[in-house]
């Protein structure tokens, strides 16, 4: 099952899923950063210190196809985050953006939408991943029709082996890529990132091209996936300005395909603190550790890891959770649904 992650320097290796960053939630803390200096909570995970470490800015995301804000209610955030949102994409459908928030509510906001096209569709054909058949796309295999101009939109950066390549889809916008890269990956999606990056340009001439009897292969991707960043909830915020707050929220959804017509990404995150914290809870229905000490001893006599229910009186699965009717982002009985 594909995860979202708020970080590039997420680990690879942490997680046997399919992972996709995405911009929204790290420009919405970078707001939060802006306003607030370093975001502190206590206890202080780490992906609190990842995103303050992280920088964007224009260089990574065009304003001209993204927003974001943080600020409290009191001070009018929800009324300017849609008024932008709204003029920079009419159509959007806004899921995690509230109509108002209480005056003392934090809010930080972050949305971005990308849709490249290539001039030529690639054509549509059957691929294999790992030891699946998959739909793919890529050449026809054909010396007649658009393949010529399909492989004009191929550049070459690395080929080091069949397993082992870097290449460019050349798409309609010229101040974006589109890079596929399949390679090893690093400890983290940043390192294995970096590595790609560090791969381009290195074909010149004639290898930069792919040659008429060349093949080219890629899987479908189609992905619309959300992430709640537990880590990030419910812990005393330091500071300040900030004493007394918690965040109560803090979610990202992620959009994104790549195919024969092109690739687009749309991502919405929020991080929300909305007044007093619910009460506390203490179910335990996540993998626990039991513990049996003298209250004076430096070790326990007994440790115990609890990871699954195989020494649990099992009564049936849980039954699925209510359905929530898009567009309904925070706790019951404030704001209305976002249209």
């Amino acid at each position: 099952m594909p995860s979202v992650c708020a970080s590039l320097s997420t680990p690879l290796s942490s997680s046997p899923d399919d992972l996709v960053f995405c911009a929204a939630f790290a420009l919405a803390w970078e707001q939060l950063r802006a306003r607030f200096g370093p975001i502190r909570m206590d206890p202080q995970p780490a992906l609190a210190d990842a995103l303050n470490a992280a920088t964007l800015g224009a260089e990574v995301v065009d304003p001209a196809w993204s927003l974001s804000g943080a600020g409290f209610g009191g001070e009018g955030i929800v009324e300017a985050l849609r008024a932008e949102l709204f003029s920079k994409f009419p159509d959007a459908k806004p899921e995690y953006l509230p109509e108002e928030v209480p005056a003392d509510a934090l809010l930080a906001y972050g949305y971005l939408s990308k849709i490249l096209k290539f001039e030529t569709r690639f054509a549509v054909r059957e691929g294999t991943f790992k030891s699946s058949r998959v739909r793919a796309f890529g050449l026809d295999g054909s010396p007649f029709g658009p393949d010529p101009a399909r492989r004009s939109q191929v550049m070459v950066h690395d080929w080091a082996a069949p397993q082992d390549f870097v290449i460019e889809l050349v798409a309609d916008d010229p101040d974006s890529r589109v890079l596929v890269a399949q390679m090893a990956p690093a400890e983290t999606l940043a390192a294995t990132v970096s590595s790609a990056l560090g791969r381009l340009d290195r074909l010149g001439g004639g290898e930069r091209q792919l040659a008429p009897d060349e093949a080219l292969s890629i899987p479908r991707l189609k992905l619309d996936v959300a992430e709640i960043f537990g880590d990030l909830i419910g812990r005393p915020l330091l500071g300040e300005a900030l004493r007394g707050k918690r965040f109560g929220e803090a979610k990202q959804r992620v959009q994104f395909h790549l195919n024969e017509g092109g690739a687009g990404a749309t991502s919405e995150a929020v991080i929300g603190s909305y007044g007093a914290p619910p009460p506390r809870s203490f179910n335990v229905t996540a993998p626990f550790l039991v513990l049996l000490q003298r209250r004076a001893a430096s070790a326990p006599y007994l440790a115990a890891w609890v990871e699954s229910t195989a020494w649990m009186e099992v009564l049936g699965p849980v039954p699925p959770p209510p359905v929530t009717p898009p567009g309904w982002g925070g706790p019951p009985g404030w704001g209305t649904p976002a249209g």
